[in-house]
């Protein structure tokens, strides 16, 4: 799960993740395919994680984990927030314009393949917001379908642009290893990955809102990695929906490959 709308991924889901990830949408009947490694074509030459001339760029941000690992769910610029549970021909629009089949739509956020355990560090310099036990909330997740009262979270507030007021949200922790009102530094451990919440493995949820100059007033998803679309950013040109930036660092966004065999 990415926010209480936005669940997790499991085994099947990941490896429809990685053959769309490599341009692929049709696994084998038997769903025993070879499963690609973690940097295919498609997220080697075209979803790269790096920004596109046009791409809005506001580099602020470090990396919230160390190393590379798989990447599960990607924001999607259609619907963000409007969270539908996977199913055949689900999509997602990716940063990078292309969409992605084999990924469950309204997406608000990214999800790493994390081990449990790994270390979470704080991407930006803030305050924090929240850290522990989310309100519980119903996963729609086939295997759960009941209320969750475990997901383990932290979320920052950062002022770091006189105009870019932002919000960071870790999810599916193991440990909290900040208090509500801390000031944290960027590169800051704040917790480590786990499964908390309504996830089927271990992950990191991680997602970005813009809490101020947005269409509604309030705090609104944004894709850390901007919109490198050959069109305009649906999201942006949404009622509810607002610009997304590139906000991370030179080399410091996290790749978006598939999934490791």
């Amino acid at each position: 799960m990415l926010p209480p709308r936005d669940r997790g991924d499991g085994v099947k889901l990941r490896e429809l993740v990685a053959l769309a990830l490599l341009g692929c949408a049709c696994p084998e009947k038997d769903n025993k395919a070879p499963l690609p490694p973690r940097d295919g074509p498609l997220g080697a030459r075209r979803c790269s994680a790096e920004p596109g001339r046009k791409n809005p760029q506001r580099p602020v941000f470090s990396r919230p984990f160390d190393g590379d690992y798989p990447v599960y769910s990607l924001f999607d610029h259609q619907t963000p927030g409007d969270y539908k549970p996977f199913e055949p021909g689900s999509t997602e629009l990716s940063y990078c314009g292309i969409e992605m089949l084999g990924l469950p739509d309204g997406v608000e956020g990214y999800a790493w393949g994390l081990p449990s355990g790994t270390p979470v560090f704080a991407v930006a310099d803030g305050k924090v917001e929240h850290a522990g036990n989310d309100p519980e909330f119903f996963c729609v997740l086939p295997e759960f379908r009941r209320t969750v009262d475990n997901q383990l979270s932290v979320r920052i507030r950062h002022d770091v642009l006189p105009k870019l007021k932002l919000a960071t949200h870790y999810q599916h922790l193991d440990k909290v290893l900040v208090n509500e009102g801390d000031e944290v530094k960027a590169g800051q451990k704040i917790g480590t990955s786990g499964k908390s919440g309504c996830a089927r493995e271990p992950l990191l949820g991680f997602r970005v809102l813009k809490l101020v100059e947005t269409k509604t007033g309030k705090a609104t998803p944004i894709d850390p990695y901007g919109w490198d679309g050959p069109r305009a950013d649906p999201w942006a040109e949404h009622p509810n929906g607002t610009q997304s930036y590139y906000l991370w660092k030179e080399g410091e966004a996290p790749k978006l490959g598939g999934r490791v065999k």
